[in-house]
């Protein structure tokens, strides 16, 4: 298997990169390659496109990755965008990277008691199978946190979370912006 050499030396590398990140487009995109997309095995590329998000199909279209991130309903939590320019608190994309978790990864959040999750439970109180939002053996849950590790957790770097941090407070700028 060698996803995990892959995704070990990934993590080594991240681990090694200079302290502070500028908030830009390129550096975002950067982030994205190296922890989201085919280049490290992960949910979001290659075949797969886990919350209907393939960010290889972006990149390999020359897209930016802000088209499927910003001002985008969340998948999983239709209530929030993926990002909402300049507001953390809102941006799913935040959550999903800094929520607390059970110890598996599994995010433990709690939403608006309005939300409305689009799909109808069972007579016996289960969910039928879903992505979208996300249904797992017949719960409702929020997915994992980012970048996905079942299992064994392992958050982005602190100045990689800084990085999106200020990036969305910066109003999550684009390619030239």
């Amino acid at each position: 298997m060698r996803a995990i050499p892959l995704v070990a030396s990934i993590a080594l590398c991240l681990a090694c990169e200079p302290e502070t990140l500028e908030p830009t487009y390129a550096n975002i995109e950067e982030t994205v390659q190296i922890t989201c997309g085919s280049s490290s095995s992960s949910c979001h590329g290659s075949t797969r496109g886990n919350a209907r998000l393939n960010f290889e199909e972006l990149l390999v279209a020359g897209a930016p990755v802000t088209d499927a991130l910003v001002n985008v309903p969340a998948c999983e939590y239709d209530l929030m965008d993926r990002v909402e320019p300049g507001d953390l608190e809102n941006s799913w994309l935040w959550i999903k990277l800094t929520q607390e978790h059970d110890g598996t990864g599994l995010l433990l959040f709690e939403p608006d008691p309005a939300w409305d999750p689009g799909i109808e439970p069972r007579m016996d109180g289960t969910y039928p199978p879903s992505v979208c939002p996300n249904v797992d053996d017949g719960e409702l849950n929020f997915g994992y946190q980012m970048p996905q590790n079942r299992g064994r957790p392992s958050p982005l770097p602190s100045n990689r979370l800084e990085l999106f941090r200020e990036w969305i407070l910066a109003g999550a700028p684009g390619p030239g912006e």
